[in-house]
């Protein structure tokens, strides 16, 4: 029901940005993607291009240390709540912006089966995206997230109409056995909508903040780990990692 709530707050968000005067469109993913896909010059493939883009090489920089911004990825079962092959742009497209950076919120909303908790968090990691489309990569921080797009990349047609199909389209070639739909959201250069968005979307967040400290914590327990600060500042990281590799080799062999 929360969930039900939440979303219902976050479809009226964008109604209401609408009215305000703020440029929303709304697209969907095309029927025949293949055919979509050949009609651009854009190479896509999963984990085919890792290649970092530098500054030199950057026609327009997503959110950044600087701007607004934020991810949200959140996997859920009930599918009726979901738009499937929906994306939905507040704000303008690539190709408008003067400036070379710019605010920036991606939400992406996926439908899910019964999925292993090893796949659970892969659902969670944007680093595949970034390395399956040809000039895109992505840099992340704590409460900091951006992309960078080359300009060449801009000159091949790329827009958040592409982006979006591109994101539905390697999420369910990746994890075909687990989702079920996906829908996407991008904030663009609005500060004051990405503000509202990451409030009404506090929920959201809280609840994939509160798994993963049960996480940690349940892992801490198993290593009888005993220290009060957490593990992204333990001095004791690689230990403990190279401890986690030899426990879960040793559960796939059991």
């Amino acid at each position: 029901m929360m969930d039900k709530n939440i979303l219902r707050n976050i479809r009226n968000f964008i109604n209401e940005e609408a009215e305000r005067g703020k440029n929303v469109s709304i697209h969907h993913y095309p029927d025949h993607d293949i055919e979509y896909f050949r009609n651009f010059d854009i190479k896509i493939q999963l984990n085919e291009f890792k290649d970092v883009v530098l500054q030199e090489e950057t026609g327009l920089e997503l959110g950044g240390t600087n701007k607004k911004s934020f991810l949200l990825i959140y996997p859920l079962k009930e599918e009726k709540l979901i738009e499937d092959g929906k994306i939905t742009l507040i704000g303008k497209e690539m190709n408008t912006f003067q400036n070379l950076t710019v605010d920036f919120g991606i939400f992406i909303l996926i439908g899910i089966n019964e999925v292993p908790e090893k796949e659970l968090e892969n659902l969670s990691s944007f680093t595949f995206i970034s390395n399956s489309i040809e000039g895109f990569s992505i840099r992340s921080i704590p409460r900091r997230f951006w992309c960078r797009i080359s300009s060449d990349l801009l000159n091949k047609g790329f827009s958040f109409q592409f982006f979006g199909n591109a994101i539905c389209y390697l999420y369910k070639k990746k994890f075909k056995d687990f989702i079920n739909s996906i829908e996407v959201l991008f904030i663009c250069s609005h500060s004051d909508s990405i503000e509202k968005f990451i409030k009404i979307s506090a929920e959201f967040t809280l609840k994939l903040k509160e798994k993963w400290l049960k996480k940690i914590e349940s892992w801490k327990k198993r290593i009888d780990c005993d220290y009060e600060w957490g593990c992204e500042i333990c001095p004791y990281q690689v230990e403990c990692y190279e401890i986690k590799k030899v426990l879960t080799a040793r559960e796939k062999k059991e």
